[in-house]
């Protein structure tokens, strides 16, 4: 009753492995290779929370580059159209201010020389 069975066996070098079996990995279902974008709701709320890490100067990924970029859509120059004003009014103290100084030198110098 007993019978005997040979068994063969080949054996493949990794050559010849590589030519008969495809070792890559296969997924079963597709593969999503969508990215997934922030809203700008998520865009702020992550930039609140890395506010303070951000660092302040750098050509990129940084708060100078955000201003930069920004800067590009929103008319950030009128800032200074804003700040002008200002700095006419303090350039006139300034002159009136001087103004006063001398008056006030003069009075001591006239003062000085009643008094001897």
């Amino acid at each position: 009753m007993a019978k005997n069975i040979q068994i063969k066996n080949k054996v493949l070098n990794k050559e010849q492995l590589d030519k008969v079996v495809d070792r890559n990995f296969t997924f079963f279902a597709p593969v999503d290779t969508t990215e997934e974008e922030l809203t700008v709701d998520e865009f702020f709320t992550a930039y609140d929370s890395l506010y303070y890490e951000i660092p302040i100067e750098g050509d990129s990924g940084s708060h100078a580059y955000l201003i930069k970029k920004s800067s590009e859509l929103a008319d950030y120059d009128r800032t200074t159209e804003d700040i002008q004003p200002l700095l006419d009014e303090i350039a006139t103290l300034r002159r009136e201010l001087l103004n006063q100084q001398q008056i006030i030198i003069d009075l001591n110098t006239r003062l000085a020389s009643e008094q001897n």
